[in-house]
């Protein structure tokens, strides 16, 4: 989850593994019992070519390797109210807290209090994330410590297997040749403005 700001290289995030047998018995030995009984899965926000393509790429290894069928693309947020609005929803989407920080990052798309963890993730908790993060917002900018409890919260998080990121980058920096310090990250903020220079 962190993502273009100070810390992410550092964050230690391990892909999740790649196990088509694990997952399909882990579906067989799930409440749902199989593909056929699960809600319909719906990627919400599929709006420009290489994240449609990243959903088609999921959604395909989805079908071959657990035989779930049952998935539906819909290009805005806003057009999957209605009798889909009870099915499993991946949204493409970003938080953005206009903070570039670690800590301040994840307090607003994985802590509990976030409107990320309650409407977009159904209501996500982890004590221990929230302590680690809240433990975290009390450190000064500059304290290491605040850097590495947002980390050790992401860990956390991981651990719950409540996201897969699609993918990461850093935006183009939309100046010249003679302008440094403009890279922009997923939210469009520029991560670290006081770095900006120009020669």
């Amino acid at each position: 989850m962190i993502n273009s700001v100070p810390g992410a290289e550092n964050s230690g995030f391990e892909p999740f593994p790649y196990d088509p047998e694990a997952a399909k018995k882990l579906l067989a030995e799930s409440s749902y019992g199989g593909p056929e009984r699960l809600p319909k899965l719906l990627f919400v926000g599929v709006s420009g070519p290489a994240i449609e393509a990243a959903a088609q790429y999921i959604a395909e290894q989805w079908r071959q390797n657990l035989g779930i069928t049952a998935v539906d693309m819909k290009p805005q947020q806003d057009q999957y109210a209605g009798p889909d609005q009870n099915a499993v929803q991946i949204f493409r989407d970003d938080v953005g807290t206009r903070v570039p920080d670690a800590a301040s990052y994840l307090l607003g798309s994985i802590a509990s209090s976030s409107g990320n963890a309650q409407g977009k993730m159904g209501g996500y908790k982890n004590d221990a994330v929230d302590a680690k993060l809240a433990e975290a917002s009390t450190k000064a900018a500059d304290d290491p410590a605040r850097v590495s409890l947002a980390q050790e919260a992401q860990k956390l998080f991981r651990e719950d297997w409540m996201f897969i990121p699609w993918y990461a980058q850093t935006m183009s920096r939309w100046a010249t040749a003679n302008v440094a310090g403009m890279e922009k990250n997923l939210d469009w903020q520029v991560a670290a403005p006081w770095d900006i220079s120009i020669s």
